[in-house]
């Protein structure tokens, strides 16, 4: 067995003396149960699991690259091991993560380096992959991958539990994978999209928290900020040139300044430099009906992205509009800037129904990019509609 690496996470091989490690996690009742085995009771008992049935030929500790330690399970069923197939080029996909580390994006990165094992090492064509009725978690996780449903068994034994529940199975072809895989190359604004304009919306009674990281603070806008907002949303490529910029501000802002001194908001690292935007807005066609928000012209500089400033920043743009009174913020986005969706979508968004219904293609594409969850009611592209022009 050799060990997987990824960006923060060793899978590795179960020793004896992660035991206690193991311990600390499985006697959790919160951890076990939802999976079909009870709580450990004590340290003998984890050392008997690794022993006996952590001991498998593709089953692997979950730890963090820093200390080595076991935080969690994940493991391929192969051949024998598993009733979901009798086929040597098939496997099933277990795994389990101790609380402490639930929330943090962890299984999905977990998951993926071992479905990429099972498809490139091992040869396999299909992975297979369950959960019981109620475990949002780790359906969650398994939308991520890419797993399609295929069946639910009611009335389906539990023998650990001594019980009955529902179980759901999903599936991960070799096929699907690839052409993910080769999907997932896009850049976050990438030009060779399909363009669909997008619009999803958020009821501002639900507005989720998210923390700047240290080092950073919010700031205003303030006179003379304009040719900053240019220069960044065209880092950001929202523009191709200043000239493109100066427009957009010319349509949207020219002559409400003194509004934006309340209604749009910068990112601000610890040597002043304004990192990202986005403006507490409204329908500039319409009008402000006091009711609806926009969520304007978001963007994060180019070499400040992958640090974590858009969460905080859509947050508290959107609990500003809640101050403001509006009950309702609507963001438009359009299929190029896809990784975007992805974060509206993280924090609550949804696709307006209206716009899900005449732009669907463009909604599919980015449920093939994202894999999102919430996008579920809508199918996959294939890599041809992908790079197919709307209408083709």
């Amino acid at each position: 067995m050799k060990a997987m690496h990824t960006e923060r996470l060793l899978l590795r091989r179960w020793e004896e003396s992660d035991a206690e490690d193991l311990f600390r996690y499985a006697r959790d009742p919160d951890v076990g149960p939802v999976c079909g085995w009870p709580p450990h009771q004590n340290v003998e008992e984890s050392l008997s699991v690794i022993r006996n049935v952590l001991s498998g030929p593709e089953c692997y500790a979950i730890c963090l690259k820093e200390d080595r330690k076991a935080i969690g399970c994940i493991d391929l069923r192969l051949n024998g091991s598993t009733d979901l197939t009798d086929r040597d080029d098939e496997c099933e996909l277990g795994y389990w993560l101790g609380k402490p580390f639930w929330g943090r994006g962890i299984m999905p990165e977990a998951a993926k380096e071992i479905i990429r094992h099972a498809f490139e090492d091992l040869g396999m064509e299909k992975v297979w992959c369950g959960y019981y009725d109620g475990n949002l978690k780790s359906r969650r996780c398994q939308e991520k991958c890419g797993f399609r449903y295929q069946w639910t068994t009611e009335e389906l034994d539990v023998p650990k539990m001594h019980e009955t529940r529902t179980g759901h199975v999903n599936l991960l072809t070799k096929e699907a994978w690839t052409v993910r895989n080769s999907l997932l190359r896009f850049d976050n604004h990438d030009p060779r999209i399909p363009y669909y304009e997008l619009m999803l919306e958020q009821d501002l009674n639900d507005i989720p928290e998210a923390d700047l990281p240290e080092g950073y603070h919010f700031e205003n806008y303030r006179p003379g900020d304009r040719e900053v907002w240019i220069a960044l949303e065209k880092t950001a490529k929202e523009f191709g040139s200043i000239e493109e910029g100066e427009a957009a501000w010319q349509r949207y802002y020219a002559g409400r300044e003194k509004e934006l001194e309340t209604r749009m908001f910068f990112v601000t690292d610890e040597g002043g430099q304004k990192l990202a935007t986005a403006t507490a807005y409204y329908d500039i066609r319409t009008g402000d009906d006091g009711k609806t928000g926009w969520l304007h012209w978001v963007a994060v500089r180019r070499d400040a992205q992958g640090k974590g400033l858009s969460k905080p920043l859509i947050t508290h743009v959107l609990q500003y509009m809640k101050s403001l009174g509006y009950r309702r913020a609507v963001v438009p986005t359009q299929t190029t800037t896809w990784l975007a969706c992805k974060v509206y979508l993280d924090l609550g968004f949804r696709p307006i129904p209206r716009n899900a219904e005449r732009n669907r293609a463009g909604w599919r594409i980015v449920k093939t990019l994202t894999g999102h969850p919430a996008l579920r009611e809508f199918e996959p592209v294939t890599e041809g509609e992908l790079t197919a022009e709307p209408g083709e």
